[in-house]
């Protein structure tokens, strides 16, 4: 049995999966798209069977208690995701901080490349660092230098 917390780009997923032979098999899924969430919408309740029962409007999926946390704990990990997913969609970007996430970007790669010589990660290295490049002399051109 699996039960995990999924975070995508525009929605987080909650989902049961469990083995039955060589298959596995989805027992439960509950979506939380980021469009249809508001804060506080989502609700981590006991249940009766010892687990938690997750819920967002009409949907709901429960998740057994075996890490022995509070409810409050899933619902508070769900709750600042969305947050942080709905603050990174509105929050309009500077160019430096454009700049910041591709330097964080080319470490990361950089880093991958020294454990491992993978040619996907020097492509986007070289992705990473060309757009680096013009987001510079871009930045240089906003600035008059």
């Amino acid at each position: 049995m699996v039960q995990c917390f999924v975070r995508l780009d525009d929605r987080v997923v909650l989902i049961h999966l469990e083995g039955e032979g060589e298959r596995t098999v989805l027992k439960g899924r509950l979506e939380i798209p980021l469009d249809l969430w508001k804060p506080g919408s989502t609700q981590a309740t006991p249940s009766p069977r010892a687990g938690i029962r997750f819920r967002h409007r009409t949907n709901e999926i429960t998740f057994s208690n075996r890490a022995g946390r509070a409810p409050e704990f899933g619902r508070n990990l769900l709750e600042r995701w969305l947050t942080e997913m709905r603050t990174d969609m509105t929050q309009p970007r500077t160019q430096t901080q454009q700049l910041s996430g591709l330097r964080a970007s080319l470490t990361r790669v950089s880093k991958q490349l020294e454990t491992a010589t993978l040619e996907p990660a020097k492509k986007e290295l070289e992705d990473i660092k060309a757009s680096l490049d013009r987001s510079e002399a871009d930045l240089g051109r906003a600035l008059g230098e």
